[in-house]
């Protein structure tokens, strides 16, 4: 796990080196710039190393690209190489490969600023340009005198610690040791105070005791999460960052170091921070920040990083309230992601097309027609959208779309028999999409009125208008629970037949509705297999008795990834159709298996293929069939977008 980028930092790294040097003042916050124009550097982060002249020792440190600025990095450090070490310092300022720094020194109250340049042109440039106080270089030199800016608590606490140390220093052997005696006692009662998660408590005594014996670092990281806990997050941050902690909480000290950025709203330092704690794949804290991390991910609209977090922790969170919060978290982001998508489109234009072998094109008896049934058939057709209004929660447009079919024999050639069958259809539909807020649930509501028209030939020629119909359909969508989701969907049509034979029993013109019930489970976190059924019952109540059926019906099917980076369906389907009051009644039973792969070619083209056989039991022998059908279908989609 990385360090933090300010902070106490120490390393005990000895090499004999030089460069320019600053003499420091050890209480001191050390504000590092690095300017570099002599060439281009794209790099976000530039690190570089802090030597102490006198013994040696190096620090090395890393400054953050300043925001905004193209050539400019920065960061804030508290560097102490020595405990107890009050003198004033020469540090000396490399590059990584040991190369000395031209350096520009200035002091402002507690902050001393640094500023280093690659060459000593830039350093001269840069000079040049600043007022005549700003000008004059200051390397080895003590620092100067300027306006107190306002002072942070980072700064306060490290001025605070030093001044502490200073005036241990000065007491005798004997108070030293009535101090540290009367803090061992303090922090055993604040210790007592913290394990009972007083916090408020325990930091009071934490305090006592550092103010007492401020060499004694034993207790800091239980003190730094006290003030954490007391929303102290700023101090928090300061002592957590320098205190030593056994490797084994190490990630939870980082992981509290993190939450006290998100407190103080500097997300950059948190989000990095809270990605390097779910990196390290602890069970009880990674989950949790990698939700955390989502969360600002989501805020600033980076949903594909975002998504990664929340799928990190449905596959390693063992707490369901969380899971559940990344599941709605996911769910908002495909609702962002598709409305930031779509938000542009205005429309939409699908063609499909797919070739189709057909074993009984009639849905009849083979042995009761005088001509093969067996077909191969091509299907077409296109749609185009216009989105009239859009919303986040809402939207409505209008879609036009035609289809049409082509059958031959097997041999390919045109049979009249079979192209009877053949429907051209022409569709308008107004689809309307609301979501809807109840309580803690996402409702989805859809309003698709249409209008429909089927032409068809009984001789295999010209096609004339057959049947016309209006309608519309009613659904609504919502998760019951976590891993359910449910739809019900509502039917009504009214439909005008033209058929020459539609008079008397035969009229087959009527009113249509029905109702299907669509319960799902999800069998995986991202949902990609899922287990559904469709419940349903269709009333047609035509004209003619003899076309007035009940229908109800059940299905089954299983989704989920296969082969070819594809999805796979396999459904099996009942259907109960009953002609209670035609002139001869019957009951068709029809039992269908099916399986359906769909595969994403590009962002444009999809493929579908679906293979099905059907049984179909009548108490008329007319009406009993066996049927295999075969379909390919290529999908192609393009939008058109504002500008």
């Amino acid at each position: 796990m990385k360090t933090a980028l300010y902070g106490l930092l120490v390393f005990l790294i000895s090499l004999p080196i030089y460069a320019g040097d600053v003499r420091i003042l050890p209480s001191r916050v050390i504000e590092i710039t690095y300017l570099e124009s002599a060439k281009k550097v794209n790099a976000t982060e530039v690190s570089l190393r802090v030597r102490d002249e006198d013994s040696g020792k190096l620090a090395q440190v890393t400054l953050q690209k300043k925001t905004g600025a193209s050539q400019i990095w920065e960061g804030r450090f508290f560097i102490q190489f020595f405990k107890e070490d009050l003198s004033a310092r020469v540090l000396e300022f490399l590059d990584l490969k040991n190369r000395p720094y031209f350096v520009h020194f200035t002091a402002n109250g507690p902050v001393q600023r640094v500023i280093l340049f690659s060459t000593q042109e830039s350093m001269e440039k840069y000079l040049s340009s600043q007022s005549p106080e700003k000008a004059k270089p200051a390397v080895g030199t003590p620092p100067i005198k300027a306006k107190e800016p306002q002072i942070s608590s980072e700064e306060l606490e490290a001025r605070k610690r030093a001044q502490i140390i200073e005036m241990e220093a000065k007491l005798t052997a004997q108070q030293k040791e009535q101090n540290r005696q009367a803090a061992v006692q303090l922090a055993k009662k604040a210790d007592a105070y913290y394990q009972k998660k007083d916090f408020s408590q325990a930091r009071k005594l934490y305090d006592e005791a550092l103010r007492r014996d401020p060499e004694n670092q034993s207790y800091l990281y239980r003190y730094a999460i006290s003030l954490y806990k007391n929303g102290d997050y700023r101090k928090a941050l300061v002592n957590l960052t320098i205190a030593e902690v056994p490797e084994n909480l190490l990630v939870e000290r980082d992981y509290f170091m993190a939450l006290s950025n998100l407190n103080l709203k500097d997300y950059d330092r948190a989000l990095k921070g809270l990605k390097e704690v779910r990196d390290e794949n602890s069970a009880d804290l990674s989950p949790t920040a990698s939700f955390l991390a989502g969360t600002i991910e989501y805020q600033r609209q980076d949903f594909s990083a975002a998504r990664k977090s929340m799928e990190y922790v449905l596959d390693y969170s063992k707490d369901p309230k969380m899971d559940t919060a990344a599941e709605d978290m996911l769910d908002q982001i495909d609702r962002m992601e598709s409305f930031l998508a779509s938000k542009k489109e205005k429309y939409r234009f699908t063609f499909f097309a797919g070739p189709i072998y057909d074993q009984n094109v009639l849905n009849v008896a083979s042995n009761n027609v005088a001509t093969d049934v067996q077909a191969l058939r091509a299907t077409y057709g296109l749609s185009a959208l216009g989105i009239l209004y859009r919303t986040m929660s809402s939207d409505i447009g209008a879609q036009v779309s035609v289809s049409d079919y082509y059958s031959t024999n097997t041999e390919l050639q045109p049979d009249a028999t079979l192209q009877a069958a053949d429907p051209l259809q022409f569709e308008l539909t107004l689809p309307f999409h609301k979501e809807l807020v109840v309580g803690s649930r996402a409702i989805n509501l859809e309003l698709i009125p249409s209008v429909k028209s089927i032409m068809m030939s009984a001789t295999g020629g010209s096609r004339d208008e057959i049947i016309r119909s209006s309608g519309v359909t009613t659904s609504i969508s919502a998760p019951l629970s976590r891993g359910y989701y449910f739809s019900g969907k509502l039917d009504y049509s009214s439909e005008v037949s033209y058929l020459s034979s539609s008079v008397g029993e035969d009229d087959q013109t009527g009113v249509r509705y029905g109702l299907t019930l669509s319960p799902t489970k999800f069998l995986d976190t991202k949902g990609e297999r899922a287990l559904s059924s469709d419940l349903s019952y269709l009333i047609n109540q035509s004209g003619g008795a003899n076309y007035r059926y009940q229908k109800w019906g059940i299905s089954l099917s299983y989704s989920t990834p296969i082969f070819w980076n594809s999805n796979g369906t396999l459904k099996i389907d009942y259907t109960n159709q009953s002609y209670g009051e035609a002139a001869t009644p019957r009951t068709d039973n029809t039992y269908a298996l099916s399986g359906v792969l769909s595969k994403k070619i590009s962002n444009r083209w999809s493929l579908m293929t679906n293979l099905q056989y059907s049984i179909a039991n009548s108490d008329l022998d007319l009406y009993n069939y066996n049927k295999l059908m075969i379909m390919n279908l290529f999908n192609y989609t393009y939008s058109v977008q504002d500008k």
